[in-house]
């Protein structure tokens, strides 16, 4: 009877031991399975960000060179500018007809148009036509 409580007993540890590996095997399995799915959302997670870093990138290398264009298109115009305040200066010092000109007073209906207050509304509008003095028709 010795014998069969002895095998027993054996049988007991040895089912014991085996159920306890059992367990740490599948304790590591899922550790591992969680770890692989963890590995794979950052994965994801890195793809989507990659994505959006390349198109910030593409978003400032088209600003850089707008930018550029811009400025290369301001270089010009100013240019442009610079080459007609030069002309209209060589004209100015050229033709005597045109220094008369540019020194001349203006009109006094041009001035009272320069000098004539900003209109805001149509309340101001109504009153500045309403006191304008009328005009006359061409065949007087």
């Amino acid at each position: 009877m010795s014998r069969l409580l002895a095998a027993l007993t054996i049988l007991a540890l040895v089912l014991l031991v085996t159920w306890a590996l059992w367990q740490r095997t599948h304790a590591a399995e899922a550790r591992a399975e969680l770890a692989e799915q963890q590995l794979a959302e950052s994965r994801q997670r890195e793809a989507q960000h990659q994505v959006v870093i390349n198109a910030l990138w593409d978003n400032a290398l088209r600003q850089a060179n707008q930018r550029r264009a811009l400025a290369q298109q301001q270089a010009a115009l100013a240019r442009t500018a610079s080459d007609r305040l030069a002309i209209i200066e060589d004209l100015h010092r050229e033709n005597e007809t045109l220094r008369a000109w540019a020194a001349a007073r203006l009109p006094d209906a041009v001035n009272r148009l320069r000098h004539r207050p900003a209109i805001t509304g149509a309340a101001a509008y109504y009153e500045s036509v309403r006191d304008a003095k009328p005009l006359h028709a061409p065949s007087q």
